[in-house]
């Protein structure tokens, strides 16, 4: 059951994720989550260049942070599910990779900055989209690459099967809830993903300081229409 709210609190959402930490990576590290390893990562990986330091933004467990180590002489994992850091290290770790446990708004204070930033399906994730890109861009040095994926703002309501929810608005940002599912599985757990609609992304970009250098609608095997999009972007 689909329930669509205004918004939603950062520890709530914490929560949730710390809840499927360990599922979600059972999922990828099998192989079962089709869509992570076929579709987003190599997308994200494809069009990372090698740089001498990376941030992975909304890092999760550390799965693509340990692939993307190799384009990196150091390496920083950054994501507000603590349980999910705890197998981030357990299971993902490398000589090069340190891992945090806070949200990028928080991380941002540290005042580090990076030669580029990957996050996958982490946007989504955004309460509020603005603070999201503005500590994105407050960790990043001037001309360095933000490669980024998110659910399609324009087909996953009629995958996830809200389009037509009567609170549903897509010119509106609002909190869906849901149980977690891939193409192969449906979880019992409750999560919750941001939808805000493409022109608020892309707006958000450039009043964060982001240019936009490509754009790129990812299908996914097993369906006609995009799922997920990836956004690279420039800090300037």
């Amino acid at each position: 059951m689909i329930t669509i709210r205004k918004s939603k609190n950062p520890a709530s959402l914490a929560r949730e994720w710390d809840l499927i930490a360990a599922l979600r990576d059972k999922q990828i590290v099998s192989g079962k989550d089709h869509s992570a390893n076929s579709v987003l990562a190599p997308a994200i990986l494809e069009n990372l260049k090698p740089v001498r330091t990376l941030i992975d933004i909304g890092c999760g467990t550390g799965w693509l942070t340990e692939r993307a180590s190799k384009y990196a002489d150091r390496v920083v994992g950054v994501d507000p599910s603590t349980e999910s850091i705890a197998i981030a290290n357990a299971k993902h770790p490398g000589a090069a990779i340190t891992y945090h446990a806070e949200r990028i708004e928080c991380f941002a204070k540290r005042r580090q900055t990076f030669d580029a930033a990957i996050s996958n399906m982490s946007a989504s994730s955004a309460p509020d989209l603005s603070a999201f890109f503005t500590s994105s861009r407050a960790v990043l040095k001037k001309h360095s690459s933000f490669i980024f994926t998110i659910p399609h703002p324009c087909f996953w309501p009629l995958y996830w099967g809200y389009a037509s929810h009567p609170s549903f608005n897509y010119t509106k940002s609002c909190a869906v809830e849901g149980n977690f599912k891939i193409q192969k599985e449906v979880s019992n757990f409750l999560t919750t993903h941001f939808h805000h609609p493409l022109e608020q992304y892309l707006t958000t970009l450039a009043e964060t300081s982001f240019q936009v250098e490509a754009l790129h609608e990812l299908i996914g095997r097993g369906f006609q229409l995009p799922r997920f999009m990836l956004i690279k972007s420039r800090a300037v």
